[in-house]
């Protein structure tokens, strides 16, 4: 069985990612686990397409990961005090940043929430839990919004 020394925390800020945080905490707690929380800034690509100039793109784009990066910091000051927590925040589609992260670092365990979408809207948004969870070749660990 692998030993779990080192947990990725997949957050989306622009939800309540607390039912993840504390499922987060106590695994690194139970297990003396390192954290590094993820977050993954929309990419520009959403961006084509709309009739503004690329230095109003760009400009809006750099004040957003500013803002994201606050509220990443804020947000595993509020969540992980006393933990060993590292914060990375990448541009891209949620699954891809996670994917590419979990490869990236030397992690044994993905924690991400999901967001229970069903019907019509799994269609057409489809699952960044239920990709990661395909595609990953390490544990992960989905926590349901409703299991706090």
């Amino acid at each position: 069985m692998r030993t779990i020394k080192n947990i990725l925390v997949a957050v989306d800020l622009m939800e309540d990612s607390t039912f993840i945080a504390a499922y987060a905490k106590l695994f690194s707690e139970r297990l003396q686990a390192k954290m590094t929380v993820v977050y993954a800034t929309p990419p520009l690509s959403q961006y084509f397409g709309l009739y503004l100039p690329q230095d109003t793109i760009s400009k809006f784009h750099e004040e957003s990961e500013q803002g994201a990066t606050q509220e990443l910091d804020k947000f595993v000051k509020q969540h992980f005090e006393g933990i060993e927590t590292q914060q990375r925040l990448a541009n891209g589609q949620p699954q891809d940043v996670i994917l590419g992260v979990a490869k990236e670092g030397n992690f044994d365990m993905i924690i991400m929430g999901t967001h229970s979408r069903k019907g019509v809207d799994r269609l057409m948004f489809g699952s960044v839990a239920n990709h990661v969870v395909k595609q990953a070749d390490i544990p992960v660990l989905t926590v349901r919004p409703d299991m706090q």
